[in-house]
């Protein structure tokens, strides 16, 4: 038997494992609702589905980050409304953030009322790192040969793109911040969306959305298991008309699909080398050296804190 069929799963199963889980957790804190982060993937709704079912719709928020992290305020009945045909919650429990959402959003929950001043300019300019990045990176990644910098950068160049980065992970973490303000001042917990596949390969900010929160429900399923429980939750208009309109970073990054990835990851996680891998399957030599080496630089975020044995 392939080792390919321990990646078929019995959503419904699952699901029921996912919510008892939580829900005993819950219980045992004492905790009434949930706060969901939100940034138009199919787990974030998968996880949206999931809190209903263990507090109930009208004790679920959701907070939205709406793609990069702008100036521009989001077009928040747009997006309610195309949030909502997938999901169904209250208009009041969905928020959005930006960059400077987030900053006023922190000081209206602390003060209980509107600030009497307001940011006119972000602090960190996301898209400007983001773009910075791509021109510095463009060749590599028109050539999709560019890999962020892990170890110490030894160029001003390298060093630069780090900082950019830095800059972008920054972004990122703020977003966290209001997420448990939120929780915490409304007796409620925070649910990340990582998946195991993206926890594997390190594809999360450290201490970021979908990392640094209470629960992360679907970080023991593979990107093809988080396929499966989203059909079974019947999310499958939200996978033909979104979730592969765009190229996915498996394929950016490796020149595979998101199916191939977990082929390669379930057998490293069983024990196999790359060269067995590369005898048990027909992807590229390089495909499989690329997917091992994220596999095991990014342990480190994975082992997050560190708690020294002595």
């Amino acid at each position: 038997m392939s080792i390919d069929t321990n990646l078929r799963i019995d959503a419904a199963l699952i699901k029921s494992k996912i919510i008892d889980s939580i829900s005993s957790k819950l219980k045992q804190r004492d905790i009434s609702g949930l706060v969901v982060l939100f940034s138009d993937c199919v787990e974030s709704l998968i996880n949206v589905h999931i809190a209903k079912e263990i507090v109930g719709y009208e004790n679920v928020n959701l907070l939205v980050t709406r793609g990069r992290f702008i100036y521009k305020a989001p077009k928040e009945k747009m997006s309610v409304k195309e949030i909502n045909q997938f999901i169904d919650l209250p208009e009041e429990n969905i928020k959005f953030i930006n960059m400077e959402g987030a900053l006023r959003e922190i000081r209206r929950i602390f003060y209980e009322k509107e600030p009497i001043f307001h940011d006119t300019s972000p602090l960190l300019n996301y898209n400007l790192s983001y773009f910075l990045l791509r021109s510095m990176a463009a060749t590599e990644i028109e050539e999709k040969t560019f890999i962020p910098p892990i170890k110490r950068p030894s160029t001003s160049r390298e060093r630069f793109i780090q900082k950019t980065i830095a800059y972008h992970k920054s972004q990122i973490r703020l977003s966290v911040l209001l997420a448990f303000l939120l929780a915490e001042t409304e007796n409620r917990s925070v649910i990340g969306s990582t998946n195991k596949t993206e926890w594997l390969l390190g594809f999360f900010t450290k201490f970021g959305t979908y990392h640094a929160c209470d629960f992360l429900p679907l970080a023991n399923l593979y990107r093809t298991q988080v396929i499966q429980l989203a059909e079974h939750l019947k999310l499958q208009k939200f996978l033909t008309t979104k979730e592969f309109k765009r190229p996915p970073a498996y394929n950016f990054f490796f020149g595979l699909n998101s199916k191939e990835v977990d082929q390669i990851l379930v057998r490293l996680e069983s024990g196999f080398t790359v060269q067995e891998v590369l005898h048990e399957t027909s992807f590229s030599l390089e495909a499989i050296e690329k997917v091992a080496f994220y596999y095991q630089a990014s342990n480190y975020a994975r082992s997050v804190p560190y708690i020294p044995i002595f």
